[in-house]
């Protein structure tokens, strides 16, 4: 059976095409080049094994048979995948009213699909967990503040001083905004009419009519505000000291403090998603689609980039290739904003996207947590965000 087949299935719908779109947004990250020719596969086997080529509807005996077929020609990490793919499709099947069976045989097929899930995670059981590893103070000390996010923080409040001017809109004015750029490593200037369109020469300025066009010093503006090192009035921002109450606290602990606030500021707000009616918990595909998918991208991509070794580049850009239209735009931008967390040393890039070890705790707390994926804190005192390590 060919690809074209599958396709022609279901009173000539084209299924494929459907079925990518369905997995875009329920499960993105499976919707890659490998999605359509492992189902392909699969469906090929199941067909060998039922002796018809009616997939919409998926019988018990048949599936079982095609799977371990499937299993004993592949690595177990690609097995995993391949069911996901299988439920994944079952699920459309349901989703989009194609399931010729009966509800019985709709469950019995999902049933068997988990329990084979549930057999590979018993034998993987550790790739579901989120490990936070156990630091000490002075590793911790040592790794955040040497974070750039740390050095731009310091640079940023030592230009600032006490207070500085604001727009009505509560950012910094555009006489201000070449200091600020400059404290976060870049070169930018504020001007009043004919900004820069294209990326300018080296060496050059980026000439912006707002700090907002500057999106890592929006970022890091609205991190601080978020944190409560800034406040702001009508026509003034000032700096708050947030340890005046706790005498105490050294030098080191203050800056791991705030570095640590400021990483965590920096996360919840690429990920937050905000839902027009937040009692509606049946949302269609199409209400789904309309919310904030930038930010659900970047609740998985910064879950997967701490989970074992990371999350490989090249699954990213194969999961590109596939996408279109607004699909691929929502995907580009949250690239774009993991190319802007690490100029600020918050995700590592290369071969694979990878949450520093320092900061794995913070995105155990902001994701992981609330996924409900299992975390192993090394260090149980890790689960109090404000734990800066054991000291010697």
């Amino acid at each position: 059976m060919s690809i074209d087949e599958f396709r022609a299935r279901a009173a000539g719908d084209d299924l494929s095409p459907r079925f990518m779109k369905w997995l875009r947004v329920n499960a993105p990250l499976l919707a890659n080049d490998k999605t359509l020719p492992t189902l392909q596969t699969y469906l090929e086997l199941y067909s060998q094994e039922v002796g018809d080529q009616d997939f919409t509807i998926q019988r018990w005996s048949s599936m079982k048979s095609a799977i371990l077929r499937f299993a004993a020609e592949i690595e177990d990490r690609d097995f995993e995948y391949t069911l996901q793919i299988v439920m994944g499709y079952l699920l459309f099947l349901g989703d989009s009213g194609l399931w010729s069976g009966t509800d019985e045989q709709f469950d019995q097929a999902q049933e068997l699909v988990l329990e084979l899930l549930d057999v590979q995670s018993d034998e993987d059981f550790d790739e579901g967990i989120f490990e936070v590893p156990a630091l000490t103070f002075d590793q911790k000390r040592d790794a955040l503040l040497a974070l750039p996010l740390a050095k731009h923080l310091q640079a940023f409040l030592a230009w600032f001083g006490s207070a500085r001017d604001i727009t009505s809109t509560g950012i910094l004015t555009r006489k201000d905004i070449e200091g600020a750029a400059a404290a976060l490593g870049m070169r930018a200037i504020g001007v009043n009419s004919a900004p820069s369109l294209v990326a300018p020469e080296a060496g050059e300025p980026v000439r912006v009519t707002s700090a907002k066009d500057l999106p890592r010093l929006h970022m890091f503006w609205d991190a601080l505000i978020q944190v409560g090192i800034i406040s702001l009035s009508a026509k003034r921002a000032s700096v708050n000291d947030l340890f005046e109450h706790d005498p105490q606290i050294d030098t080191d602990q203050r800056w791991m403090h705030l570095t640590k606030d400021m990483a965590l500021a920096i996360y919840e707000g690429l990920i937050d998603v905000e839902f027009e009616d937040e009692d509606d918990d049946d949302l269609s595909e199409e209400e789904f689609e309309d919310h904030d998918v930038v930010g659900m991208w970047m609740s998985t991509l910064l879950l997967e980039a701490g989970m074992d070794e990371g999350y490989p580049a090249d699954s990213l850009e194969n999961a590109l290739s596939t996408l279109e239209g607004s699909d691929q735009k929502d995907l580009l931008v949250a690239r774009e904003l993991l190319h802007t967390l690490a100029q600020e040393g918050l995700i590592e890039t290369g071969s694979h996207y990878r949450i520093p070890p320092v900061l794995k705790k913070i995105i155990a707390h902001v994701i992981a947590e609330p996924s409900s994926v299992e975390v192993d804190y090394e260090d149980e005192l890790d689960e109090d965000l404000g734990y800066l390590g054991a000291t010697s």
